[in-house]
């Protein structure tokens, strides 16, 4: 028995030692780099700006943050999906923050190994030819395109691999019904980790319609996988006595910068097709300042300046100042006087919030209108191939130290046409002859990119990482590598 699966293993631990190795020699470089080591944890995990949200709740819940019980805000909803901090409150139970941290990245490296070798299981079972499935399964476990989210502290470390073992196990449910329980659990713990990739899900769909044969049958199990989402949801509805959406971004009652304002800026920044790693930083300097009492025009100068030249009349000019300034008195004479209070916020949207918003709604439209094409087809057409014409190696080894060094350059362009070699193997997976589970689980990745494009538009490398994982198993079956019997 253990025979049969000599090689998953070995293809295991190579995923594991390629992904151990490839993030402990960056860790190691950032950690002798001045402005880098910075975002090193413990000289253990990478930080990122959203990680205090998932690991201190669990350290607050474990007694070890008393600062975190006088927040006055720790009653209200909790926007973050609490899956991925069951990765966490496992070795926490046992251990001291810095050690459980160490076990959290080696969990997110074991769960990517086992990704890899149920992918190994699908390309036998579905015959992939020799030659096809062993440059897929190397490429997958070798390249650091796929490793550079596993240190990090966030959902990204664990939801490519989880999306892929949904995959894989849809594509095994035929051969055995346990495959397809262990796919549900896996949707389920994705969607309470992830909420936006519950369209992974559709690649169970075929199976389970082929083994229940019943239309309610089927959305009862669909249900029960939402279950846990269902009740965090549900959680935060009670607490906010309101509708609250699974991926709420800005709140009325918001201490800080991502009050519904901040939402009217960044809905006109977008018509633009201003990058978010433009966009934040303007915003996020204008209030600072504000809360200072600096309330200096060259602020405003800089949120205009993300506009396309020569594209803002006047009149829209004029208007976009008056309302970036109105934003800052707002920010400076209600806001910062109500965080020094005990409320610590304004947990309404004001009337002058209001009328900020109206004059952003106006100008947002009438440029829109006035910029059609632009808006509607050029900013979407930019940034979808942002999200797919790049290498992924995102890891500051080969964006610092070892940039422009020979074998990394080679090591970047090998990386980026594959990297756009796999996103077109999931569009072809929508059109040509694929299992059912494959193009289903394709026509969700479709989706979820022309959202990310059209709708979302400031877009993350991270964002796009479990349609790339997917993307190797929608490679197996769209060229001519099956054998045929």
């Amino acid at each position: 028995m253990l025979s049969r699966y000599r090689v998953h293993l070995l293809i295991g631990l190579l995923a594991f030692a390629c992904a151990q190795g490839w993030n402990r020699w960056n860790i190691d470089a950032m950690l002798h780099a001045q402005w880098a080591k910075n975002n090193v944890r413990e000289g253990r995990t990478l930080t990122a700006t959203d990680d205090a949200s998932y690991l201190a709740v669990v350290d607050r819940m474990l007694g070890d943050r008393p600062d975190l019980e006088k927040d006055p805000f720790g009653n209200r909803p909790d926007l973050r999906a609490p899956g991925y901090r069951l990765w966490y409150l496992i070795p926490r139970l046992v251990l001291g923050i810095p050690a459980s941290l160490s076990v959290l990245v080696l969990l997110q490296c074991a769960l990517y190994a086992f990704a890899a070798m149920l992918l190994w299981e699908v390309f036998l079972v579905h015959s992939i030819v020799a030659g096809a499935r062993w440059l897929l399964i190397l490429l997958f476990a070798i390249m650091p395109t796929f490793h550079g989210f596993l240190f990090h502290t966030i959902t990204e470390g664990v939801t490519p691999a989880l999306s892929l073992i949904v995959l894989c196990s849809a594509l095994l449910a035929p051969r055995s019904r346990r495959w397809l329980w262990i796919g549900t659990i896996a949707w389920s713990l994705l969607m309470v980790t992830r909420p936006a990739l519950m369209w992974v899900g559709l690649a169970l769909l075929p199976s389970l319609w082929q083994q229940q044969r019943s239309v309610v049958q089927v959305a009862a199990i669909a249900l029960l996988a939402f279950v846990p989402t269902a009740l965090w949801w549900g959680n935060n509805m009670i607490k906010a006595s309101r509708y609250v959406g699974l991926h709420e971004v800005y709140r009325a009652d918001e201490p800080g910068i991502n009050r519904p304002v901040h939402g009217a800026f960044w809905e006109l920044a977008k018509s633009w097709g201003a990058h978010g790693d433009a966009f934040h930083p303007v915003m996020e300097n204008a209030f600072r300042a504000a809360l200072e009492d600096d309330l200096r025009e060259h602020y405003a100068d800089a949120f205009v300046q993300l506009a396309p030249m020569g594209t803002l009349t006047n009149k829209e000019e004029n208007g976009i100042r008056d309302a970036f300034t109105q934003w800052q008195r707002f920010n400076h004479e209600q806001l910062a006087p109500a965080l020094a209070s005990a409320q610590h916020t304004i947990g309404y949207t004001t009337r002058d919030e209001q009328g900020i918003m109206s004059s952003l709604e106006t100008i947002t439209d009438q440029w829109r209108s006035e910029h059609f094409f632009h808006h509607q087809v050029l900013v979407p057409y930019r940034v979808l191939k942002e999200m797919i014409a790049h290498s992924n190696l995102n890891l500051y080894l080969f964006q610092g130290e070892l940039r422009g060094t020979a074998w990394v350059e080679i090591l970047r362009w090998i990386s980026a046409i594959m990297h756009v070699l796999l996103f077109l193997c999931v569009l072809l997976a929508v059109f040509i002859r694929t299992p059912a589970s494959l193009r289903w689980c394709a026509v969700g990745a479709c989706a979820y990119i022309g959202y990310l494009a059209y709708v979302q538009r400031g877009v993350e490398e991270r964002y796009t990482l479990p349609v790339l994982f997917i993307a190797v198993a929608c490679a197996a079956f769209v060229v001519p590598a099956r054998n045929r019997e």
